[in-house]
């Protein structure tokens, strides 16, 4: 069928932030008398949260960046939610450092990175006194790495501890034992502990909508004049511009734009034949906005035919056709009719919704 005019208008939906987080922040090493016996591999687990859903993040080796240079980081693996980096110091390494992780997250169009920093130190033993024979030079034999979730983020668990990371809940930190043995026999025992998850915050509610329109020669520009609570059509010089503002229960506010084209020309007179038909247009307005929250909410779209600038309904409309709405350049029609409702359940991040006026 042909499409005599259609509009469009794009729904967002606003969740909670981010949150990444790592099995483990840092790590304390015994180095002996001059640092490191051997090259130690620790493994760090990256995870990322939207909200409360757990998401899977990305993680490049090549944009990560050791302090200092001589610390390296392995082949990085991903298993379902889990990316682990091992991250190896060398041996002979006597200074404590850092490894900046810039973590990305791709949701539909949108990249978010987030950097997280895990550091390390390196404890050393002290010299042999200047007088007397030198002491004998204790290394390290073998390092081994527990962990175990606790409730307490200042008291280690007493709890079973595991041979894999295990990460942080919103009731819960990750918890980190490092055993270190040294060739003298001793043994040295740290801990290291990885903040908990953030919970979400209360999820305000739309408290109210206000939709107005205004015209302007531009298409481009958001106009500056007076804004209209009443729906207006747009005619061959100007745009028409509506403006959403949404109020949510926490005093905060969201202003969205939508522009629709101007009204065609009129076609020439046929040969033979009467004068082209008036132009006609469309307008789409919604009755809550066009922004959700946390996934909840939902908006009616409804869609204005005018015909020569004046909005058409009923039996006239009808005459001219029918309309249907379309969702991010589909093909099939999701809906038909004036009206359309979008639940924030319908949108992931960022859709876009069509009417035509089919005929």
């Amino acid at each position: 069928m042909a499409v005599k005019s259609a509009d469009q208008i794009t729904v967002l939906d606003i969740t909670d932030g981010y949150t990444v987080v790592l099995s483990m922040d840092s790590a304390n090493l015994n180095g002996g008398v001059n640092g490191l016996a051997s090259s130690q591999t620790i493994n760090v687990v990256v995870n990322a949260l939207r909200g409360s859903q757990q998401i899977t993040p990305t993680v490049n080796k090549s944009d990560c960046t050791c302090t200092p240079s001589s610390v390296t980081i392995g082949t990085i693996s991903t298993d379902g939610y889990d990316v682990t980096l091992p991250i190896t110091l060398p041996a002979g390494l006597a200074t404590s450092g850092t490894v900046e992780i810039p973590v990305k997250i791709v949701e539909g169009n949108d990249t978010i990175i987030i950097t997280k920093t895990f550091s390390f130190a390196i404890a050393l033993r002290g010299q042999t006194g200047g007088q007397g024979p030198a002491g004998t030079s204790v290394t390290v034999t073998q390092t081994e790495y527990a962990y175990q979730l606790g409730s307490s983020g200042t008291t280690p668990p007493t709890g079973t501890w595991q041979t894999t990371p295990q990460a942080p809940t919103t009731t819960q930190f990750a918890w980190t034992r490092t055993t270190t043995t040294f060739s003298d026999g001793s043994t040295a025992v740290t801990y290291t502990v990885g903040g908990k998850t953030g919970t979400n915050g209360t999820s305000p509610t739309v408290t109210n909508s206000k939709t107005q329109y205004q015209k302007s020669t531009s298409g481009t520009t958001v106009p500056t004049g007076t804004w209209s609570d009443t729906a207006l059509a747009p005619d061959v010089n100007n745009y028409v511009w509506t403006k959403t503002t949404v109020t949510y229960s926490n005093g905060n506010t969201a202003v969205s734009y939508a522009v629709a084209g101007k009204q065609g020309q009129q076609g020439p007179q046929g040969n033979p034949g009467a004068a082209g038909a008036d132009a006609i247009t469309m307008a789409i307005t919604t009755n809550n906005g066009n922004i959700f929250r946390n996934n909840s909410g939902s908006t009616i779209l409804t869609a204005h035919v005018y015909k020569a600038g004046v909005e058409v309904t009923g039996s006239a409309l009808s005459a001219l056709g029918s309309v249907k709405w379309y969702k991010d350049g589909g093909s099939s029609a999701v809906g038909t009719g004036t009206t359309f409702t979008v639940n924030a359940s319908d949108v992931a991040n960022k859709a876009v919704y069509e009417a035509r006026l089919e005929g």
